[in-house]
This record gives C-alpha cells, structure tokens and sequence, in this order.
C-alpha cells in the first residue's frame, strides 16, 4: 500500500511524548506477537490457474483469518480473507482466497495504482532486515503493480516501481462473475508463483534465510467516498503496512505438505519487542523534538521491561542528531540484535574481544624456578597477557616469557634516588624552598628529580632504552612519572594526620632556580608572587609540559629502537592534573595503565568505569588503556563489578596490583568466558 503512510502518526507522536506511561504499554498496538505460518513442500506439481484443485493445496493450512489493520480493539472485517502457502526449488506458491459478494475491479494497465480497486497485496522481506523489500499487489482482473521499497516510509524510504517481479506467474479465479453489479458473487482467489530468482537484487539467494517477513493485505471499498478499509494478516497497530518489524514469520520446512513437522522462528521474542519499542521511542522524539535520545537512562525503562532480557545481557545506545543505533547484546549466546534509525533489523554474532590483562609483580626470591614456572603457567591460563616487573632478573624474565605472557620491565621515572649523590641540584623544590633532596614529601623515599633541569630528560631516556635493550625486556613501563601529590587520595590523608582540601605550600613543587628563571622567562613572572598558584593557568601548564617533555624525550629514544612503552598514571586525565601535574592525555604512549585504586577515594567499583570512559575518550583511540585495579579493592562482590565496569567502558583489558591470588585468577577466567573475552596470546 504505497499511499498509506502513518495516517495518525502526528497526533500518536505528540500523544505518546505527553504521556509518562512505560513503554510497553505506551506502544502496545505495535509489540504484540507477529503472526507466523509454516510453509511446505508441494507434494506434486501446481498449475497457477486460479483453480487451487491440486492435492497440495488441500492438504495445506489456511492462515488465521485477517484482521482490521490496527490490531486489537478494532472490528473484525465483515468479509473473510485467507492464505495458503506452498513452496518447491523454484517458487513461493501463494493462494489467497477473499470472500466477496461483488467482484469488481476497473484498472487494467499494469504499474498503476492497484489499490483504488479492491486489491491483494504481498509484502516480502526474505532477509527480515526491514529494509529492501518487495511489494507485489493485484486487482481482480490479476492487474500487477509490482514495486521495490530502499526502507519505510517513516524512515524516508523511497519505491522503485520500474522493478518487475520477472517470471511471475498470477492468476485470478472466480466464484461469481467480475463486474456484473446484479448478481450476487461469493469470493475470489488469487494464486501466484513468486520466481526466488525474482527476489535477487539485495540477495544472492533469498532462500538460504529459512525464515522470511511476510504480509498480506486486502484493501476493501465497501462505500463509495468513504476511506477504504485495510485488512491484513497479522496487524501492523497502525494503518500503516509498510512496518516490517511487524509482518508475520514465514518458516521454510523442508518436508512435503502434510507432514507433521513444525517450523518456527528463532527470535528472542522479549528481546526483540524490547528492541522495538525503543525504536517507536526514538522515532516519537525525533519528531516532537527534533533528536534522538543518547542513553539508555533516557529510555526510563521499567523492571519489567528490562526483565525482558537476562541479567547478563546489555543494552547500548549510539545516536547523533541524524542517526541512532539500539543493541541488545545476549552475554549467554555471545549474539546481538539491533535497530536503526531507517528500521534496519539486524542479528549478529558477538565476535570475541580479545583483550591484554596485566599484573604488577614483585620478585619473590624464596621461590624456586618451579614455582616461578607454576606461577606463570596458572596466571597464563586464567586470562593474563602480561606482567610487569618491579626490576629485572633475566632468569624470571625468560621463564616469563616461555609460559607465553609479556615481560615488561616496571621502572619509577622521576622518583629517583640513585641521583642523590651524582645529581644534588636536580631534586624537585616545594613553595616553602624546601628540595626533595633532604626534605622528601611524606615519605622518606619520595626523592623527585625536576623535569626542568638540564640533563635530566636525556639522563632517564638513556636509562630507559638501556634498560629496554636487556634480555626478554618487551617493553618498558614508566612510574612515578609526575611531581610529588600536591593532593593526596582522600583515604590517605589520615595516614599523615593532614586534610588538604587545598594546596598545601610544603607539598606544592617545583619552584626551583630553574623552574623560577624559565617560568619568568616566559611570562615575565617569578611563581613565588604569585598570589594564587594554584589557580595560575599559566604555571599549571608549565609544569604539565614539563613532565611531558620528559615522556616525549624517553618515547622518541625509544620508538627509534622500536621498543614499547607503557606507564601508570594516576586516574582520568582530570584527576592526573589536579593531583600530581600529569597531563598524560597527551603523551606519545603505546598504553595507558591509570591507577583506578576506588578504595583510595572511598569510591564504589562504578567509578572506575566513570575513569576508565574518561581516559579511553582522552586518548581518542591513539593508545591502548589498560584499567589498574588495586585487588584488596575489590575483593568479594565487586571483583566482577569492577571487570564490567572496566570492561563495558572500553578498556582494552585490566591490571591488577597487590593481587589477585588463584583464587581470583580462576574468576577473572570464568568471567571472561561467560563474556567472550579471549586473551591476547
């Protein structure tokens, strides 16, 4: 029906916006269950004529009669219509019979508008996308007009009417006379052999889908003037049949008619009106306000409605002001389904994501080569890539890298004690003058080496591709790559008896000669008269782009050897700048591992996905972030918590420190095979 477009859409639209109801009930026209029929193998041979009076077609079902388009609530049509169906390697048999007490029908030339005659119309998607389907409708003269449709109409689609079902065969047969307004008729039938070649331009062979999306509509002019009264098989809700999503299943069974076989579709059904009436939902605001909604939290979906799928299973939003996507993901079968803005239905497999997770390591000098061998093998076995040393021993390295897992050499940068003596001058100052070099913050071992000395860039990216070029080194790690906590982590701060709900002079650095005279350069001011350091933009950015030249004087003497590297950084972009002057948004690295310890800021395991999103946006695809979870954390309940929320948010995989024992090791790997997630090597 190529005219009949939402005739209620505007008022339904800004009915359902006003209404607070959930969805399911504010779409209940269009989520009821399709209808779906089992069609079968011709038993012998079938002569389109019109007839029906083949042994086929009288050992095959009828459809369920058909109903007023708009579904429940409607009356039910004062003339009966029904279907039968058949198929064999060639065709799709369709037999239609409509009861009529004056068979009349004036078109005569094919590809005009059939439907201002009573007509029959066939509506076929083989692929059930929604999307690229035909049209095949007739009169009672067996008039054809016969179309091809890119998407709905409520989508934007368009019709190709120059397509033409080729080697179509029609027939219409009479019970009754055609256009003799005296007598009284009793029904007419429509039979049709649709060719599967026909139904190739969008398919390479329709039927390799054993389930189709069908309809049938018959359009009736019961008084002349008055609209004309649609009749369909299974009910769109609206009077509109150009939805797809609500035309029945047609299910292919490969046995002759007449057996006792069942077909049937494999649709999550709950899923799929779930799907569907976020769909409605999206539409209906794009039209009362001019975008789509962008979160699943904008959908305020009931208990019941997300009861629809499991609770392992999840759904994902995407939309921009002229598209959007919905996706229901089912962890158990590592399968999606999902919907457009043009009504495209799809069903994928969930491909595995393979993901690298990591653990910090201490060597462990009481253990022998066996149990370091053990170690490795359970941890490998469980879902762990990689591991990063505190240190180098070639021995455990080797064995490392035998057991199949990275080896990664964990370095501090500008925590540097070993300068002590070489180096006095090159010791980071706090506001009060005070150096690193004898009045270390908070701890005794707290020595950090300014990054504006000369030398001291070029002095740790020396080390560092040393250090890289050792046996079964794979890459380097960085630590401490930042100036001391200008803020601590809030669960700290009772370790030291201080509350630093500001900058604190003795914990703010570095305001060294050579910070002070570059700085001053520059702008023309000493940081010490600043009044309001902390809120300097300009002395923020000069100690962020101080830190980074030293990460961009390491990475570019590493990248011209080819070698990796990595580095902890404090939580989000944000959090790293405020705390401990990192900008490491915009660091040349190949991987990110932001220590999201949520214990240290009295946080739940959901913050680390708030952080993980952060850094994975900061990044902006450039470089790989690996979550740090602390694992006394997030031991009991929010081990796996903390997975999802890593996980889901886009981490590229996990690392975990001061942890997990095998314990945990055994749950990382049951989590990730209930979710698909494959290890890196």
């Amino acid at each position: 029906m190529m005219k009949r477009f939402l005739l209620i859409a505007a008022a339904a639209c800004m009915t359902a916006l006003a209404s607070a109801q959930p969805l399911f009930e504010r779409y209940k026209a269009v989520l009821t269950e399709p209808r779906s029929y089992d069609c079968f193998r011709t038993a012998d041979p079938v002569r389109i004529d019109g007839k029906l009076k083949e042994a086929s077609w009288a050992k095959a079902m009828s459809t369920e009669a058909f109903v007023d388009i708009s579904g429940e609530g409607f009356p039910a049509p004062s003339k009966e219509t029904t279907v039968k169906m058949l198929w064999d390697d060639d065709f799709l048999y369709i037999a239609a019979t409509l009861i009529e007490d004056n068979i009349v029908a004036r078109l005569t030339q094919r590809d005009t508008i059939i439907y201002h005659d009573n007509d029959f119309e066939v509506f076929l998607d083989p692929d059930g996308d929604g999307v690229q389907y035909f049209e095949i409708e007739n009169n009672a003269r067996g008039i054809v007009f016969d179309l091809t449709l890119d998407k709905p109409y409520r989508s934007g689609g368009s019709f190709f009417i120059p397509w033409n079902c080729e080697g179509l065969q029609l027939a219409v047969g009479y019970d009754g006379t055609l256009n003799k307004e005296k007598d009284t008729d009793r029904s007419w039938t429509v039979e049709m052999a649709i060719p599967f070649d026909a139904l190739t331009i969008n398919f390479d062979n329709p039927r390799k889908y054993s389930t189709w999306r069908i309809n049938f509509s018959r359009v009736q002019h019961l008084v002349k003037g008055e609209p004309e009264e649609n009749w369909v098989w299974s009910p769109t809700g609206r009077v509109d049949m150009h939805m797809p999503d609500r035309w029945g299943f047609l299910n292919f069974v490969d046995a002759p008619v007449g057996a006792r076989m069942k077909g049937g579709h494999t649709l999550d059904m709950d899923a799929y009106k779930l799907l569907w009436a976020m769909f409605y939902a999206q539409m209906d605001n794009k039209s009362a306000k001019g975008n789509f909604l962008r979160t699943v939290d904008d959908f305020f979906l009931t208990d019941a409605e997300l009861s629809s799928i499991g609770t392992d299973d999840h759904i994902d939003v995407e939309a921009t002001s002229s598209a959007f996507t919905v996706k229901i993901t089912f962890a158990g079968r590592q399968e999606y389904y999902s919907v457009d803005q043009d009504g495209r239905f799809r069903i994928g497999k969930v491909e595995p994501k393979v993901v690298k997770n990591w653990m910090w390591m201490r060597f462990r000098p009481e253990w022998s080569d066996d149990q370091y061998r053990e170690h490795f093998a359970k941890v490998h076995s469980c879902g762990i890539s990689g591991i990063l040393f505190e240190g180098y021993d070639q021995d455990v390295f080797r064995m490392c890298k035998e057991a199949g897992l990275e080896a990664h050499y964990w370095k501090w940068t500008m925590n540097r004690a070993e300068c002590l003596e070489t180096h006095p001058d090159w010791f980071a100052v706090n506001r009060k003058g005070e150096s690193c070099f004898d009045h270390p913050a908070y701890v005794d071992y707290y020595r950090f080496l300014c990054p504006s000395h000369e030398g001291v860039a070029e002095y740790l990216a020396d080390d560092y591709l040393k250090m890289s070029n050792l046996p079964y080194v794979d890459g380097m790690h960085l630590d401490y790559v930042r100036f001391p906590d200008v803020i601590l982590p809030v669960s700290l701060w009772k370790n030291y008896g201080i509350e630093q709900t500001q900058e604190l002079p003795e914990y703010d650095f570095c305001y060294c000669e050579v910070c002070r005279a570059k700085f001053k350069a520059m702008t023309g001011k000493d940081p010490l008269d600043l009044k309001y350091p902390m809120e300097d933009q300009s002395w923020l950015n000069f100690r962020y782009d101080a830190i980074t030249h030293v990460v961009k004087t390491i990475a570019a003497r590493l990248k011209t050897e080819g070698k990796t590297l990595t580095a902890a950084v404090f939580p989000g972009p944000t959090m790293a700048k405020r705390m401990v002057r990192q900008d490491w948004g915009n660091w040349p690295l190949d991987a990110y591992f932001p220590m999201i310890y949520n214990g240290f800021y009295y946080e739940g395991p959901e913050w680390i996905g708030r952080s993980v999103a952060e850094s994975v946006k900061a990044v902006g695809g450039r470089a790989r972030i690996y979550a740090g979870l602390m694992f006394p954390d997030i031991k009991g309940d929010d081990f796996e918590k903390a997975l999802d929320a890593a996980y889901s948010n886009g981490a590229s995989g996990v690392s975990f420190f001061d942890g997990p024992d095998y314990e945990y090791l055994e749950r990382l790997k049951a989590y990730m095979d209930k979710h698909g997630l494959v290890p890196a090597n």
